[in-house]
Order: C-alpha cells, then sequence, then structure tokens
C-alpha cells in the first residue's frame, strides 16, 4: 500500500484510495473492512477501562479513580470491530489491538489547534501471540493513527456511534483530511463534520457517494475550501502547472464534474451514479458539468470543497 499523507504546499496533497488505512492481517479478518473500535472491552494492565471516549484528538477513560490521558494509553489493550455487509448475515470479527507508543502531533496543524495525540497500534494475529503493526509506514517514516468520533461504513458514509469510534492510520485519508485541517471537533470554522466527512470523499475521488474510489494512491491533486472566517483552511492559491479544475464536492460525492481524476472517462463515471451526475450530450438538459468554483455554486449546491487535478493517464486501460 502507497503513503500519500504529505501535503506538499498549501492546497495541495497527495491523495489515496484508503479510508482507515489499517491493515488488514490474519483469517479471522480476510474479506473484512475496519468498522471502528469499540468503547467497552478496553483494559491496561488486566484492568477494565471505562468510560473510553475521545476528546479533541485524544483518547480520556477512566482506571478506578484515575483519569488516562495521552501517553497513559501506553500499552492499554482495545477491541475492535471488522465487518463485511455485503454478505447475508452480515460478516463480522473482533480483533484485539494494544498501543504501544503515544505520542503528541507536532505538526500538520493549520488551524493551530493542537491537542491530538498519535497512537502506535499493533494487531493481534488470529488470535494468538503474534502481535504485527496495524498501519502502514507514513511519509513520516511512523506507523500512527488518530482518534475519530463517529465511524465510516463501506459506502463512505459518516455513522454518529454510541459503541464505536475511529483509529485511522496517516495513510487513510480519515487523518489525511483530519491533517489538513479538517478537525471534526474545531468549531470556529463552520461545520468541521461535514467539512472533513466532504473531504474524504474528494480525497477518493468517490464521485458517486457510495464508497467507491476512482483514484490510485499517490495522486497529486489541489484542493480548498469554502468554510467562513477565519477560514478558509485551505486555499486555492496558484493552479499547479497542468492541473485543471476537476470538481465541487459535498458529503454525498462530486456535485457536478468537469473531468475524472484518471481518464477513466467522465461518462462512465456518469453512468456509475445516474442518480448524481449527469453526463452532457445532445438534447440532455441539466448536465452537471463545471469548470469552475462559479459554475459549481450556480447548481446551487452546498458544495463545501472544491479541486483541480491533472489529467492523468490511466495506463491499465490502455
Amino acid at each position: 500500500m502507497t503513503e500519500t499523507s504529505t501535503v506538499m504546499q498549501a492546497g495541495s496533497a497527495l491523495q489515496g484510495t484508503q479510508l482507515h488505512g489499517m491493515i488488514a492481517q490474519g483469517s479471522n479478518v480476510s474479506g473484512l473492512a475496519m468498522h471502528g473500535f469499540k468503547f467497552s472491552g478496553a483494559t491496561k494492565n488486566g484492568s477494565a477501562l471505562s468510560n473510553v471516549r475521545v476528546v479533541n484528538g485524544e483518547l480520556l477513560a477512566e482506571q478506578g479513580q484515575t483519569t488516562l490521558s495521552g501517553s497513559d494509553f501506553y500499552d492499554a489493550h482495545l477491541l475492535a470491530e471488522w465487518w463485511n455487509t455485503g454478505v447475508t448475515p452480515t460478516a463480522t470479527a473482533t480483533v484485539e489491538y494494544k498501543v504501544t507508543a503515544v505520542q503528541a502531533e507536532t505538526s500538520y496543524d493549520p488551524t493551530n489547534t493542537g491537542s491530538t495525540y498519535l497512537y502506535t497500534l499493533e494487531q493481534n494475529v488470529d488470535d494468538a501471540s503474534d502481535w504485527q503493526p496495524a498501519c502502514p509506514l507514513d511519509a513520516d517514516s511512523r506507523r500512527v493513527a488518530i482518534p475519530l468520533v463517529a465511524t465510516w461504513d463501506q459506502q463512505g458514509n459518516r455513522v454518529a456511534s454510541n459503541d464505536l469510534f475511529t483509529l485511522g492510520c496517516t495513510t487513510g485519508v480519515l487523518a489525511k483530511c483530519y491533517r489538513w485541517g479538517y478537525r471534526p471537533w474545531v468549531t470556529s470554522y463552520g461545520d468541521l463534520v461535514s467539512a472533513h466527512w466532504t473531504c474524504t470523499r474528494l480525497a477518493r475521488a468517490d464521485y458517486c457517494g457510495n464508497g467507491t474510489s476512482h483514484t490510485h494512491d499517490g495522486t497529486e491533486i489541489n484542493l480548498w475550501d469554502n468554510l467562513p472566517s477565519p477560514g478558509p483552511i485551505q486555499s486555492r492559491g496558484t493552479t499547479p502547472l497542468l492541473m485543471f479544475f476537476e470538481a465541487g464536492w459535498n458529503t454525498s460525492g462530486a456535485v457536478c464534474l468537469s473531468h475524472a481524476r484518471w481518464l477513466l472517462g467522465g461518462n462512465l463515471i456518469a453512468q456509475h451514479c445516474p442518480n448524481r451526475l449527469i453526463a452532457p450530450g445532445p438534447l440532455v438538459l441539466g448536465a452537471t458539468v463545471c469548470d469552475t468554483v462559479a459554475d459549481v455554486l450556480g447548481l446551487g449546491s452546498s458544495s463545501q470543497m472544491f479541486n483541480d487535478s491533472n489529467l492523468n493517464l490511466n495506463l491499465d486501460l490502455l
């Protein structure tokens, strides 16, 4: 799996295809996707942790009369649920993880809100004594994850939960979008819960808003938002050479499209989501084509984010 989390300049970034970015290891998770980590069942030194929660990018819990935070989570054990909703009945597995390191995030903070911690995790493979890294190496040569409230389903939808939370590896777009400044718990830039969710659609080129990515890891994009003052968090800046406007985005995917990130063909993508995108053609009314931000907003859309991209050639189709 290619690491793609580095923000290269204001607005310019390398996107990816994975939501969580977590490595699936062992026969018990074969064919399954990460669902989320359980608030229940956590332990440290064999003693139960209660009231596990995510607050502003940090895990907190109680152990007896003591509140654990930050590096206190070193050697804590957590349970996560993997699933596959594409089969009947839904296939699930519970997997144990342990925290092997905790460090404060000292970079990737465009909003200067601090407070985020990075957790190094190892997975218990097949309920044996074999523990393996849960996250791939990122651009900083670290295997770390960021905690987030809520979970994301296999269609890429954000789902509020009282039972589960997310630990997103920094190689996945949940953490990438967080690092690009779209921290869902920050309140001073408007609705960053929606902006973060929108960013995950954009980063994965999930045009249809159904969880299907139409890009490749390591593809460069130029992204920006129209969040209220003190925003924007990311600005368009000067459009990079050979990049062109691609799309406007909201939590449901692309609102409209100028060109596909990879030359799969905009018409083909429109066929994949006919209830969302309408390809242009003779006698076609209401085609969802947009070549500028003004075009997007002219559709009366709720777009929060936009991006430029290259006309990347998909050699797989040649």
